[in-house]
């Protein structure tokens, strides 16, 4: 009994969440980011091409999402989930991947998922927003 108990306990941990962001990712998430491609329930779309979000030191957010023109906001990360307020619409996305130059976001809005593949803006882009 107690084999199979310790067993149960080993795969229980070994089936446990993703390992959260280091800080070493956490302070790679600021700048601006610009999407490469979008999807909606998993089929590509290109409804949101041109969209960039940049985030900024202090929970600054700045997007373009469903707005013509940029729209400033505030952001906060919870281990892999980021929530940004203050822009329409409000949302929270889920992490999936940040590594080097490439974000890998995912978030449901209105019934539908959506992923977002964004890279790092170029030097030349604008930054993310100031106080």
């Amino acid at each position: 009994m107690r084999i199979f108990s310790a067993l149960l306990l080993f795969l229980l941990c070994a089936c446990g969440s993703e390992p959260e962001l280091t800080e070493e990712q956490v302070s790679a998430l600021e700048g601006r980011w610009e999407l490469v491609e979008a999807r909606r329930d998993n089929v590509k779309t290109g409804v949101l091409a041109g969209l960039y979000f940049a985030f900024g030191e202090d929970g600054r957010f700045e997007t373009n999402l469903m707005a013509e023109d940029a729209q400033t906001g505030t952001y906060e990360r919870t281990e892999e989930e980021i929530t940004t307020t203050g822009v329409t619409p409000a949302m929270t996305y889920e992490i999936v991947a940040l590594e080097g130059d490439r974000l890998l976001l995912r978030s449901h809005f209105q019934g539908f998922l959506f992923d977002f593949d964004l890279q790092r803006g170029r030097p030349d882009s604008e930054g993310p927003p100031s106080k």
